[in-house]
């Protein structure tokens, strides 16, 4: 539910970004194809840069100890929590208020384009090249969708209706009407937000633009076409989803149509909004990921290989959350419910539910007016679930897991790698140092005062006087500024002729860095025997065909040992003691 809220308000900044950037640098030029791309963009690309996500490793240092094939146990004892009722979750009240209104701004849509068609069903139609002319009696202006043209010829001319024609058929050629209806979609998904609906207005705007400007183009009586826009004005459409002729505003139009063609120079302000694209991407779009680095440590390796928990009758409200808390960082959502306590606030009814996501789950459920007796929880690797009472008896306590989790726990006896199990690792070689390595930083030049802005008006007498006083400061300025420029000028000397002088250290570390890429290489080949090694490091001990344990082996005497055998091809290797017999005197 949060990942849906992040989305949409993703979705909804680009929204606006690109809507802030088209108004402040496109809206007054003439690339209007240029435009009508770059809307469209506008909005694809807000969906889908929300969902791009890049990943960003961050190493770790591992912890000093890890176990290996140990199995702790986590005993408590909880006293109860309390039974809570699950609040009302109102954001679920207003994603579906919101739900709500989204599916009935998609069924006006949808009510349109069955009006529209069941309109155009009984009209006179005439199949042209590019289109289907619809005559209307009852159409009060002019309109196209997809591939149809609306229009009562009655009330224009043949001059004016041509115009209209011609008009009405870019739209259609174009597509616009895809145009058209994407704004609707997008104005239902994200009704909440305000510059959606500017965004519809300025894309319908735009497509008006495109039409009267290629019809500009092609029509010889430029004044007449004026006229029929203006005639076409106050007559009114009700479905939203067309192009219709008059949809933006006539004075705009007009002066578009007026408006000398924009230098083509201008193309760069469509790179604009690419830094910030950029910037979106660097500060919503990069997920951090920590990893630990590979632990080359050797001693008093172990893994975790299962928890256990038990709650008896005394259950505290504290450990209780702590125990679920525990249980969630393994992956298991633990809750407790329907608590119910006697007179000593002994527990005498529970409820306890688990999942872990992967198909395990369970319910243990306890009533009666006798306090409960203890509940025993085992979680690890191909069995969950709750179980009866460990035997404890081969366990002992760790003190460092229990201090890790808080809680005491018990683990069972298991096999400890010494370091001296392991051979020694390859040393690293050193690379060499940089020659700039303790060269002097770069000197900075003096920071320049912005100079002045020379005013639109010149015959603006106290925008001149403002000017001119500015003037005057910046060369102050200016000639403050000297100074430092010649300090400047002498530190850029000294720093270049250190440059020179360690052009010939460069050389010679070149030639130790093509030495050190050597050592590199055999050092990468030593550390794949030494990792071989590793894997056959590790060792069990049998005296007489009986598993021992390594103190046991070197408590032995030399005379006790008759023969030695070590099989170094099972994994992991295998050693075997075999005793010396004792000979009994006759």
């Amino acid at each position: 539910m949060e990942n849906l809220l992040i989305y949409f308000l993703k979705v909804n900044g680009l929204i606006v970004l690109f809507y802030l950037m088209y108004v402040l640098f496109l809206r007054k030029e003439t690339f209007f194809t240029s435009n009508r791309w770059y809307l469209i963009s506008g909005l694809v690309l807000s969906l889908l840069l929300p969902l791009v996500t890049f990943t960003k490793t961050i190493w770790i240092e591992p912890e000093p100890i890890v176990y290996e094939n140990v199995k702790p146990i986590i005993h408590s004892t909880f006293e109860t929590i309390p039974v809570e009722e699950t609040p009302f979750d109102w954001t679920l009240l207003v994603i579906g208020a919101y739900s709500a209104i989204v599916g009935l701004v998609l069924l006006k849509i949808g009510i349109e384009l069955i009006s529209f068609y069941k309109k155009i069903q009984k009209q006179n139609k005439q199949k042209e090249v590019d289109y289907t002319l619809v005559d209307s009696n009852s159409a009060e202006n002019p309109f196209s969708f997809f591939s149809y043209i609306v229009i009562n010829k009655e009330m224009f001319t043949e001059e004016e209706l041509e115009h209209i024609l011609t008009h009405e058929s870019i739209h259609v050629k174009q597509k616009h009407s895809f145009d058209v209806l994407l704004g609707k979609v997008f104005c239902a998904l994200f009704w909440a937000n305000p510059i959606i609906w500017l965004y519809r207005k300025v894309m319908l705007q735009n497509l008006e633009f495109i039409a009267d400007n290629e019809t500009f183009q092609q029509i010889e009586n430029k004044y007449l076409y004026q006229r029929t826009l203006l005639k076409v004005v106050t007559h009114q459409h009700n479905l939203s989803i067309t192009n219709q002729f008059y949809q933006s505003l006539i004075k705009k139009r007009i002066v578009m149509l007026h408006t000398n063609q924009s230098d083509k120079k201008n193309v760069w302000k469509y790179a604009t909004i690419l830094p910030l694209l950029v910037g979106f991407m660097l500060l919503f779009q990069i997920e951090t990921i920590a990893q630990v680095k590979e632990n080359q440590q050797k001693s008093h390796v172990a893994k975790v290989e299962a928890i256990g928990f038990s709650w008896d009758k005394n259950a505290t409200d504290e450990e209780m959350k702590s125990d679920a808390e525990l249980l969630k960082n393994q992956g298991i959502d633990y809750k407790f419910s329907k608590v119910k306590r006697n007179k000593n606030g002994e527990i005498i009814a529970i409820k306890i539910e688990f999942n872990d996501g992967k198909g395990n789950k369970g319910v243990k459920e306890i009533k009666g007016d006798d306090p409960i007796e203890p509940i025993y929880f085992n979680a690890e690797e191909g069995r969950i679930g709750f179980t009866t009472e460990p035997d404890y008896s081969d366990y002992v306590i760790d003190e460092k897991l229990s201090k890790q989790f808080g809680t005491e726990i018990k683990v069972k006896m298991a096999k400890v790698i010494d370091d001296a199990d392991y051979p020694t690792p390859p040393t690293p070689p050193t690379p060499p140092n940089h020659p700039f390595e303790n060269l002097m930083d770069a000197p900075t030049p003096p920071d320049f005062p912005s100079v002045p802005d020379f005013p639109s008006n010149i015959d603006d007498k106290k925008a001149m006087e403002k000017y001119e006083k500015a003037m005057a400061t910046f060369e102050k300025k200016m000639k403050a500024i000297e100074p430092k420029m010649k300090e400047f000028e002498k530190k850029m000397e000294v720093f270049e002729k250190e440059m020179k002088l360690k052009e010939p250290d460069m050389k010679k570390f070149e030639e130790e860095m093509k030495i050190f890429e050597q050592k590199m290489k055999v050092f990468e080949k030593e550390m794949e025997v030494y990792e071989k090694e590793i894997e056959k490091s590790s060792a069990e001990y049998y005296i007489n065909g009986e598993k021992v344990s390594k103190e046991e082996v070197e408590k032995m005497q030399t005379d006790e040992i008759e023969s030695i055998n070590v099989r170094k091809n099972s994994s992991p290797n295998r050693i075997e003691i075999k005793k010396t017999e004792i000979k009994k005197n006759k």
